[in-house]
């Protein structure tokens, strides 16, 4: 009964997101990526362990879903710059990131930063509180706990709020 509300709940996900997308990628984690075009796919099942992407021509895919990162709507490998994310006065580096996240943050006069570290379920992982200087200002968050995948980094001070996204690979 649980493989079928699997089956129908991906099948319902695959026909609205096909109102916005047209490719869903498949990352495994030794770091292979395929892409399939929606209209291709028929069917996705979760079994045992393993995904059966069903193709229209009847053809079959396996992945084991331990081998898999992600299956997205987005190509996360091209949909990042790979150097830095800049929004008004906030930069990201590096992106990807792997230990710690630089965050340079031009301020108008000094306070306090909050920072929220939110995975894609929206759960905040990673919460702090940074003090802030008039000018340019420099901070270095340990991300070595956080799990692979893409991340959003909020960072909120007195008047406004910014959002970038990021990869912890």
């Amino acid at each position: 009964m649980r493989k079928h509300y699997t089956t129908l709940f991906i099948t319902i996900v695959m026909s609205c997101a096909g109102l916005f997308a047209q490719t869903l990628y498949v990352k495994e984690t030794n770091d292979t990526q395929n892409s399939y075009t929606l209209s291709i796919i028929s069917k996705i099942s979760f079994l045992s362990g393993d995904s059966m992407l069903v193709k229209t021509n009847n053809g079959i895919t396996t992945y084991s879903l331990n081998k898999v990162s992600y299956f997205n709507f987005t190509n996360l490998l091209t949909a990042i710059p790979q150097n830095a994310i800049q929004k008004n006065d906030l930069l990201l580096f590096p992106n990807p990131v792997n230990d710690e996240l630089k965050i340079s943050y031009k301020a108008g006069e000094a306070g306090v930063l909050n920072l929220e570290i939110i995975d894609m379920q929206g759960k905040v992982v990673l919460q702090q509180s940074l003090s802030g200087q008039n000018g340019n200002n420099l901070f270095t968050i340990n991300v070595t706990q956080l799990l692979h995948g893409l991340y959003l980094c909020r960072v909120q001070n007195s008047n406004q709020i910014e959002n970038l996204k990021f990869i912890k690979d």
